[in-house]
């Protein structure tokens, strides 16, 4: 904003900035439909997974590596719990997840979820060097 435009009106003398915003371009980005996902009619399956990684693996990167080795059938991944210590090894630490299996057509059985299970913890060896805590 000119410094005479803001005397005028008695704005602080601080520098200024003015736009101009075309609304109807801005409207026309957003979008008017929003994907969304029915309520699941078959309940999940809730199990605690514990794995032992290199220090220096983030526990994001886990997460990611247990999503991709279950497939759609996991719906949700909660770390809830890093221990260090002796039990694990130096350089090394457990991370808890909770992980939520689910399909949208079936309940699934425990056949269902062990090779789940199975494809996760496999993963997770030749990816992250992880393995499970006993």
């Amino acid at each position: 904003l000119h410094p005479l435009v803001g005397q005028n009106y008695e704005l602080p003398a601080a520098p200024l900035l003015i736009g101009d915003f075309d609304l109807d371009a801005l409207l026309a980005g957003v979008p008017t439909d929003y994907p969304t996902l029915p309520v699941p009619v078959f309940p999940p399956a809730v199990e605690d997974l514990a794995v032992i990684v290199d220090e220096a693996v983030p526990a994001g990167q886990v997460v990611d590596t247990i999503y991709q080795g279950g497939g759609k059938m996991v719906t949700a991944v909660d770390l809830f719990d890093v221990y260090r210590g002796e039990q694990v090894g130096a350089g090394k630490k457990s991370l808890a997840f909770s992980v939520s299996y689910q399909a949208p057509d079936r309940t699934l059985t425990e056949k269902d979820l062990l090779g789940i299970r199975q494809r996760i913890i496999r993963r997770l060896e030749q990816d992250l060097g992880a393995y499970l805590r006993s």
